[in-house]
């Protein structure tokens, strides 16, 4: 049964305000790790900001789906129609890390993508000065950029499993009651 023991219960999804102070809450995250990978990125020491900017993506970017119930563990408690929802969301926003286990090689993948900015960051930082803090301004944006967007794809998703859950794939709500078919006349 896609890994689900037979005992233990389909979980139950996140609402519509949880999901907004789990958005917030995770924005800020992404802001303090972007900082400290644009501190790190100021001090002139080789390939130390590239390593720091790998070890804070594999640890930020799962905690993120973990807060939105969106890690691939996660996302196998659900019913399947929240399954259904979630996949096709996540398919919709295209390179997303929703529902996928983060590797170094996925996010190596990622950080080649924005490579310009990664080894313009690596070779300013060398400068005195000037190229610290651009390297430093660099990092934090790059940082920045990847962690909000997991962010957003996070809460893209969990709010269409939500509204999905609450209106029905097809429906409409009627004094909180999820209906199925419109009525007309």
């Amino acid at each position: 049964m896609n890994g689900m023991r037979l005992n233990e219960p389909m979980q139950e999804p996140l609402c519509i305000a949880e999901i907004e102070a789990i958005r917030l809450y995770c924005r800020q995250q992404v802001n303090q790790r972007a900082a400290f990978s644009g501190a790190v990125a100021a001090l002139p020491l080789p390939m130390l900001d590239a390593a720091a900017d790998l070890g804070i993506l594999m640890r930020l970017l799962p905690k993120i789906s973990a807060e939105f119930e969106l890690r691939p563990e996660d996302i196998a408690k659900q019913d399947p129609e929240s399954r259904a929802v979630i996949y096709t969301t996540a398919k919709a926003l295209g390179d997303s890390f929703v529902g996928k286990i983060v590797t170094r090689r996925l996010i190596g993948a990622v950080l080649a993508k924005l490579g310009m900015k990664v080894a313009g960051k690596s070779l300013v930082k060398y400068a005195p000065l000037v190229g610290q803090i651009t390297s430093a301004s660099l990092s934090f944006a790059l940082m920045r950029h990847i962690g909000l967007k997991h962010v957003e794809d996070c809460y893209t998703v969990a709010r269409a499993r939500a509204e999905a859950r609450l209106f029905g794939v097809e429906g409409v709500v009627i004094d909180g009651v999820a209906v199925r078919k419109r009525v007309t006349g």
